[in-house]
């Protein structure tokens, strides 16, 4: 498939694409070498059809009494149009079946197998009988509650008079919650602001336990999950949001980086440019209102037992904020940066990786094989280390000795480093949701980019979208047209490194700033200078072309889409939007 700098997309029909590649390397390659997480079942990210095939999907049956048509009606549709892509549905029967035991035989207790993606139901009414039941329940939580108890375990003993669907799952870690319920006025209405979209979206994730919250209405309907977006889709766009919205977010739920996976330490925020540097940005860019602070779910969850379940889903975490701020210092390289083709056949394969693309000098270093623009170079794959605002603080009022975490790349391992004297078992110490993006962004850069990222790199990120008028030169923007996945997946973390390989590809080092856009979720702003993109941004903010919220994003699709035609048709060579 032939895409422009602005415009990588989804392929269309008749194009051909590698399954197992992404920019010019393996998706496994990618993987290994940005430090993301193994995959045992890898699909290109731009194939949400691929995607589809591997996704088990079973519909709860409706409560007896409930009567909204409109609801109704939309379901029906769903169903058909999740069958016509090619997901499994599985009858309810048979994806949730009776454990076996006595009092699971007389209340009839279910439990949806953990080979389902996910169950979608409506938003249940409760009765005052089961209102009070369910106090009694939380009552009983409360005095057996232990921080070391597993969801499952919470879920037994305060959610055996709930009516909400996450009581029924196997692995609340691998199905996921879909509810269906009528779409709220004010969520519809085109002058409520982002934040109050968000708060009510919010509410509606957590009273249904739910990872996704769909509003329906008769002429159109919206999504909400916690990428905190504010889609709102016509009816007639059903068919497109299935494929390339819905299915992607059930094959790949939200998931934060496990700590797990990272080496642990600590740094001197007082020994580095970098914390203060970044502390500096958020203060820079409060002014633009782009970074709301963020919402604790202390604050919107009333039972605790429900507040202790999202907690151990979302690996400790206490919150949810509006985007992140970060910093990718410069690339530490030891050795010649790039070498020649007689040096790199005498290097060694890097048997971790499995791919002769990745080798190895004698002093251990690695070096990757990289096309660009018809040319290849062997180039040395750099250290990276990032300093980025911790998941849930407030990003325009960093404290460097506590909101800023440190996390290292090397040779595909991770490293995770907060400041001097900060407790980890704080569970607000935690490194952000997209830590495998900005990861993905920064080595991407390294090996496309060099310039751009040679002296640090500022990466921005807020839920919103710019106007396609407000890109001037040497200013590209890269994915609007990519299926809708969740912040912080190895697929988007995938698609954020093919983007910037694409823009490179085609318009060289000559760039000022990159736009990465993530439907349904928000962009990803990069630039060689803090100052401009600071600038630009406020620019954009008083003009009206960068604003909170998805008004904007059905532009830089459509935009994308025409640059895309114009290239196959006429042969223009894509650049800069202007």
């Amino acid at each position: 498939m032939d895409r422009d700098a602005e415009g990588t997309g989804v392929p269309e029909a008749g194009d051909r694409m590698d399954s197992h590649k992404l920019a010019d390397l393996e998706l496994s390659t990618i993987i290994s070498i940005a430090g993301m997480p193994p995959q045992k079942e890898l699909v290109n990210p731009r194939m949400p059809s691929e995607m589809a095939k591997r996704v088990r999907v079973t519909f709860r049956p409706l409560p007896k009494d409930f009567g909204n048509q409109i609801v109704i009606r939309f379901r029906d549709k769903l169903e058909q149009k999740l069958k016509e892509n090619g997901v499994q549905l599985i009858p309810w029967d048979e994806a949730a079946e009776v454990p076996p035991g006595i009092i699971s035989k007389i209340l009839r207790t279910r439990k949806v197998s953990s080979s389902i993606h996910a169950v979608v139901d409506v938003k249940r009414e409760y009765s005052l009988t089961r209102k009070l039941f369910s106090a009694l329940a939380e009552k009983i939580y409360l005095r057996a509650r232990k921080p070391e108890r597993s969801v499952m375990e919470i879920l037994k003993i305060s959610g055996w008079a709930d009516d909400f669907t996450a009581r029924y799952v196997q692995d609340p870690f691998n199905t996921q919650i879909i509810t269906l319920m009528p779409l709220e006025p004010e969520f519809a209405d085109a002058g409520t602001t982002y934040d109050r979209k968000i708060a009510i979206g919010l509410k509606n994730l957590i009273t249904t336990m739910s990872e996704i919250v769909m509003g329906i209405a008769p002429d159109r309907f919206s999504l909400v999950n916690m990428n905190l977006s504010d889609s709102i889709y016509r009816n007639e766009e059903l068919d497109e949001f299935v494929l390339n919205s819905l299915i992607p977010k059930i094959y790949a739920p939200i998931k934060p980086p496990v700590l797990t996976r990272f080496k642990k330490g600590e740094y001197d925020p007082s020994h580095s440019v970098f914390p203060k540097q970044l502390a500096d940005l958020g203060k820079l860019v409060e002014s633009t209102s782009l970074f709301p602070e963020g919402s604790k779910f202390s604050e919107k969850i009333t039972r605790v037992s429900h507040r202790d379940v999202v907690e151990k889903i979302l690996e400790g975490r206490t919150g949810v904020s509006y985007g992140f701020i970060a910093i990718a210092e410069a690339p530490r390289y030891e050795g010649p940066v790039t070498v020649t083709k007689e040096e790199w056949d005498a290097f060694t394969r890097v048997e971790s990786v499995n791919d002769d693309k990745v080798r190895e000098n004698k002093e251990g270093r690695w070096y990757v094989k990289t096309e660009i623009s018809g040319k290849e170079i062997y180039q040395q794959v750099p250290d990276i280390w990032i300093v980025t605002s911790r998941s849930g603080s407030n990003k325009t009022n960093l404290d460097p000795n506590t909101d800023i975490v440190r996390i290292g790349l090397i040779k595909g391992k991770l490293n995770l480093e907060t400041p001097r004297g900060v407790d980890l078992h704080r569970r607000d110490i935690r490194p952000s949701f997209d830590t495998y993006v900005i990861l993905a962004q920064a080595i991407a850069a390294a090996l496309y980019t060099p310039e751009l990222i040679k002296n640090g790199l500022p990466i921005l990120h807020f839920h919103g979208y710019p106007d396609p008028t407000w890109f001037g030169q040497s200013e590209y923007f890269a994915g609007a047209r990519n299926p809708s996945l969740p912040c912080g997946t190895v697929e988007a973390a995938l698609l954020n490194f093919s983007a910037i390989y694409e823009i490179a590809n085609r318009n060289g080092d000559g760039i000022k700033m990159l736009c990465l856009v993530e439907a349904d979720h928000g962009v990803n702003i990069l630039g060689l200078d803090r100052d401009y993109l600071v600038k630009r941004l406020s620019e954009g903010v008083l003009e009206g072309h960068v604003i909170l919220g998805g008004k904007h994003l059905p532009e830089l699709r459509r935009t994308s889409l025409k640059a895309e035609m114009e290239e196959r048709g006429l042969g223009k060579a894509a650049g800069s939007v202007h």
